[in-house]
């Protein structure tokens, strides 16, 4: 069994504490660490720790792209699962671009936290379904910088399924797209993940717009 890791950065130790218990409760998952988020050496501490996974608690208002963004800087890179009351489209972009790869409610259970914190770990990117697509296509859309070169080794499948994200395609919706199961579609998306070094979604989106591909099919956001 995969032992991961956990930090838990919070500002309120009372909830910092019961999330810890919750967490600890599951067998193959560790809390190894608790860090105020209002520490000034935040990415020193989580660093101390490696984690796999550090979950972050952001208020309904307020900024918190900084934090996250220095977190996401720790190296070894650990997975970042925010957990917030708020449902704002605004604000769950700009998480996703300064490195968030989950976005949960603070009122999920505790078998849903440990399931995301299981599911960033494996690559995959977590955040409400009826948002997820705006998500990917607003984050493609920003200004990453040229890496003309970041797509080379990927197939031509590989390609069309990395397109797919971009345009905000789930996996059904891709596998139904090129014909194939959503079980070949997972078998892609590790390979491209492979090659491009990334862990999830989000990441394999920002390496592609930073090498120039762009959504093909931009939907309003309801």
């Amino acid at each position: 069994m995969t032992i991961r890791r956990v930090v838990v950065v919070d500002d309120h130790r009372m909830l910092g504490e019961l999330l810890t218990e919750s967490l600890a409760a599951e067998p193959d998952l560790r809390v190894v660490g608790y860090v105020p988020s209002a520490a000034t050496d935040v990415e020193g501490l989580i660093a101390r720790c490696r984690p796999d996974v550090v979950t972050v608690e952001i208020e309904d208002s307020g900024d918190a792209g900084a934090l996250l963004a220095r977190i996401a800087g720790v190296r070894p890179r650990p997975r970042i699962v925010v957990l917030t009351a708020s449902v704002d489209l605004t604000r769950m972009v700009a998480a996703a671009r300064a490195g968030a790869d989950a976005w949960l409610s603070k009122s999920a259970g505790s078998a849903e936290l440990a399931a995301t914190v299981r599911a960033v770990c494996e690559g995959h990117t977590v955040y409400p379904s009826a948002q997820l697509g705006a998500v990917l296509r607003a984050l493609a859309g920003g200004t990453t910088g040229a890496a003309d070169d970041a797509l080379a080794e990927l197939t031509r499948q590989e390609r069309r399924v990395l397109q797919g994200m971009v345009d905000g395609a789930r996996g059904p919706d891709l596998a139904a797209t090129l014909h194939v199961s959503t079980g070949t579609v997972r078998s892609h998306t590790r390979r491209l993940f492979l090659k491009l070094g990334v862990h999830s979604r989000l990441e394999a989106v920002r390496v592609a717009r930073a090498a120039g591909v762009r959504p093909r099919h931009i939907h309003p956001v309801e």
